[in-house]
């Protein structure tokens, strides 16, 4: 086995460090993506947790308007 050189170990790191780089440049662009989708969902969810929050107090102000009127 020979050993390699300083030049060599050195272009070989350079072309490790920028593979990393673009690794880290992707997950970091589809963690974002994954960031606004879970938004998106939360707001969904917040929506219909007042929609069904306001439809449930209005049938039960409406069923107490006719049991007690």
């Amino acid at each position: 086995m020979t050993r390699a050189t300083v030049a060599e170990l050195d272009k070989r790191l350079s072309s490790h460090e920028a593979a990393c780089e673009q690794r880290w440049k992707e997950n970091y662009r589809r963690l974002d993506g994954i960031e606004n989708e879970l938004r998106s969902v939360n707001n969904s969810i917040k929506t219909a947790l007042v929609f069904f929050g306001s439809l449930s107090l209005a049938i039960c102000g409406y069923l107490l308007k006719i049991t007690l009127f």
